[in-house]
C-alpha cells in the first residue's frame, strides 16, 4: 500500500512533534525545579561579610548536597566546608500551604527559582523572625541563598608528590577522646583512615553529641614522619612522628611543626588501634577524670 504525504501533512506532523518535545521539556524542567536533590553552594549568608563568589576563599566555600527524598519527603543531606563533610537528615513538608524544609533544628520556608535544566537554579531559605525570650530583642527574618553548583571532591585532593608507608595504610581508631562539660564527659570515637592514594580521612563520631564529621587531608609519610594539610589549604602543613608498639598499635608523638598545637589537637599522645584491638570505651564523669587520685 502506497502512502502519499503532502507537504501540508508533513508540516502538521512536524509541528505536533515539536509541540510534544516542548511539553516533555517543560514537564522535565518543572520536576527538576521542584526538588532539592543535587548540589548547591551557599552564596548569600547574612552571618558573614558578603563577598562575590569569586572572592570567597576555597576553604570558606560552603556546599549543601541533598540526596533524593523518599515518598514521605525525607532524605539525607550533607554539608561540605573547610575540607570537612557532616551528614544529616532533612524533611520536606507543608505548613499553612507554605513549602518548608526541616534541616534538623526548625522548619524553614523555602522557594526555588531559575531552572535546574539550564544550571541557574537558586534556593532561598528563610529563617523566620524571632524574639529572644531572655532579652526581649526581636530579630528580623533572614534569607540564605543557595545556588546550583558542583560540590568539591575532597577524596581526590592528594599532594602532587607524596610518599606512602604501607605499614601506616589502613583504618585506626581511638575511643578514649572526650569533651568535658561541667561534671560530664562526652566521649567520641576518632577514626583515622590513611589511604594509599595520598588522602587521609579523620572521622569524629558520637551518638551522644550528634557528631558525624569527616575531615579530609592530603598527606605524605616517610621514615616515621607524617606531614599533612587540609585539602582546602595545602600551603599550611603539619608534621607528627609516628611508630608502632609491640602489639602493632599506632602511636603519634612529637608534633614537630614549629609553633603549632594543631597536630597535637588531632593526635596528641594517643594510641590508635585496629578494629580487632580497640579496647572497650571508658565511661566516666568529668569529676572522676580530673579529680580522682
Amino acid at each position: 500500500m502506497k502512502v502519499n504525504l503532502t507537504k501540508k501533512k508533513i508540516a502538521v506532523i512536524a509541528c505536533i512533534a515539536i509541540a510534544l518535545i516542548a511539553v516533555i521539556a517543560i514537564v522535565f524542567a518543572y520536576f527538576a525545579l521542584q526538588t532539592f536533590s543535587g548540589s548547591w553552594e551557599l552564596t548569600v549568608n547574612p552571618e558573614v561579610t558578603q563577598s562575590t563568589a569569586d572572592e570567597v576563599a576555597e576553604a570558606d566555600r560552603v556546599f549543601y548536597v541533598f540526596e533524593k527524598p523518599n515518598r514521605y519527603g525525607q532524605g539525607q543531606w550533607h554539608i561540605c566546608y573547610d575540607g570537612g563533610i557532616e551528614y544529616h537528615e532533612y524533611e520536606l513538608l507543608e505548613e499553612d500551604s507554605v513549602d518548608k524544609i526541616n534541616l534538623g533544628a526548625q522548619n524553614l520556608q523555602y522557594t526555588i527559582t531559575g531552572s535546574r535544566l539550564f544550571g541557574n537554579a537558586k534556593v532561598t531559605l528563610i529563617y523566620p523572625e524571632y524574639t529572644d525570650e531572655s532579652t526581649g530583642v526581636t530579630y528580623p527574618a533572614e534569607e540564605y541563598v543557595l545556588e546550583q553548583a558542583k560540590s568539591p571532591d575532597y577524596a581526590k585532593s592528594a599532594y602532587k608528590d607524596y610518599d606512602i608507608d604501607s605499614k601506616l595504610v589502613g583504618e585506626w581508631a581511638n575511643n578514649q577522646r572526650f569533651l568535658s562539660y561541667y561534671y560530664y564527659a562526652f566521649y567520641y570515637t576518632q577514626t583515622v583512615d590513611i589511604r594509599d592514594d595520598g588522602v587521609m580521612v579523620i572521622r569524629y563520631e558520637s551518638e551522644d553529641l550528634g557528631l558525624d564529621r569527616f575531615m579530609y587531608y592530603a598527606y605524605t609519610a616517610k621514615d616515621g614522619e607524617l606531614t599533612f594539610s587540609l585539602v582546602t589549604d595545602k600551603d599550611t602543613k603539619y608534621t607528627v612522628n609516628y611508630g608502632f608498639d609491640e602489639n602493632g598499635n599506632l602511636k603519634f608523638t612529637n608534633d614537630v611543626t614549629a609553633g603549632s598545637i594543631f597536630a597535637d589537637a588531632f593526635f596528641g599522645d594517643f594510641t590508635f588501634y585496629t578494629a580487632e584491638n580497640l579496647p572497650a570505651p571508658t565511661q566516666a564523669t568529668a569529676d572522676e577524670l580530673y579529680y580522682t587520685e
